[in-house]
């Protein structure tokens, strides 16, 4: 998995835009949270390798390999995202947000709707006090898994463009209501890096693209 995934991600010919925010981010010290789609993790993981960055990854079998995977890249990692183990990934999220800690989460995730912000995004933003930096993804040519994420993986020697979008700032939600406004404030922050990506990619605005 490892030898295949970094050999793909190599030759890929990547384009990065707003990558300085996320420098920014681990250099300012205040902790932060990356978000990307469950569906298009991989690009975005190698680029961000060997920067100190933590990951939530859940204790089922498939995140034991993704574990092993993101840890290759230099990932520091959380374990849990569901039950009792997820309130304790949570909790252990949050205090190293507090800390400084810039944590990668897939807001969709670990088990969708693909592209759909789950609450957890918006209470572990608050209880960090943290910014969020958006992430969109555009790959050509790429496969898709049969998963419920329809997993993008690029083909070799492809095109891609990863968008750091715009930091974004959710305080702690009081309810049900702010917290359902905070998860389409995030989920739009999310189309709008996902739509520059492709934009950048195609060299036009691709209104007839599926989000990725």
């Amino acid at each position: 998995m490892w030898l295949v995934s970094t050999g793909i991600a190599y030759s890929v010919r990547t384009k990065t835009v707003g990558e300085e925010r996320v420098e920014k981010m681990i250099a300012d010290g205040k902790g932060g949270i990356i978000a990307t789609w469950h569906g298009t993790t991989m690009l975005p993981i190698f680029c961000c390798r060997h920067r100190g960055l933590w990951a939530i990854v859940s204790k089922s079998r498939d995140g034991e390999l993704q574990n092993r995977l993101v840890q290759s890249r230099g990932f520091r990692t959380i374990r849990g995202s569901s039950g009792a183990q997820g309130l304790r990934a949570f909790l252990e999220a949050a205090r190293r947000i507090r800390e400084g800690a810039v944590i990668a989460i897939t807001p969709d995730g670990p088990r969708g709707p693909a592209c759909v912000v789950q609450p957890g995004t918006v209470l572990l933003a608050g209880r960090g006090g943290c910014d969020i930096i958006p992430v969109g993804v555009a790959i050509e040519p790429a496969w898709r898994l049969g998963s419920w994420d329809s997993h993008m993986i690029p083909k070799p020697f492809s095109k891609a463009v990863i968008v750091f979008g715009e930091p974004l700032r959710i305080d702690e939600c009081r309810g049900d209501e702010e917290t359902d406004a905070a998860r389409v404030l995030i989920g739009e922050a999310m189309d709008r890096s996902v739509a520059q990506a492709e934009a950048a990619l195609y060299g036009k605005d691709r209104g007839d693209v599926a989000r990725i």
